[in-house]
């Protein structure tokens, strides 16, 4: 039953594809210049500045993300943004024990679009507004007998 798989397993492991190929330093046609890293025993103390200096330089242009920078920028906006919704709009907090709390007059503004839309103010006359009849009027004249 087992037999297959002990065979395998008895076998020796196969040379990979990555071993037959020749290392690419010594296969390039292209030689270096110079050896990287070099051998900072070697070189006085400004070449060891001068390296380092490069080396910090090339590491911040690769690290360098700035569609990731942007977006994280965007998503700190988005979070902070519902926050401060949730926070004026939403939030149930008692302060210091009293019943007022100070979301409900945001939302009493908003709810009527800050006075537009309130229910007592919506038959107002406003000096834009086109001559109307208001409903309860038109109601009381139909009913009054002639």
């Amino acid at each position: 039953m087992f037999s297959i798989t002990l065979r395998r397993l008895a076998q020796p492991a196969k040379d990979g594809v990555f071993s037959k190929l020749p290392p690419i330093a010594a296969s390039n046609i292209y030689k270096a210049k110079t050896v990287w890293p070099p051998d900072f025993k070697q070189l006085t103390h400004q070449q060891q500045l001068r390296f380092e200096k490069k080396y910090k330089r090339r590491m911040f242009l690769a690290n360098r993300s700035p569609r990731w920078d942007k977006a994280v920028k965007y998503a700190q906006l988005a979070t902070m943004t519902a926050a401060m919704i949730y926070l004026l709009f939403f939030s149930e907090f008692e302060w210091w024990g009293q019943k007022y709390k100070p979301s409900e007059e945001i939302r009493k503004k908003t709810e009527n679009l800050f006075g537009i839309l309130d229910k007592d103010k919506r038959y107002e006359q406003s000096d834009d507004m086109i001559q109307g009849m208001h409903p309860s009027q038109s109601e009381a004249e139909k009913s009054k007998p002639n």
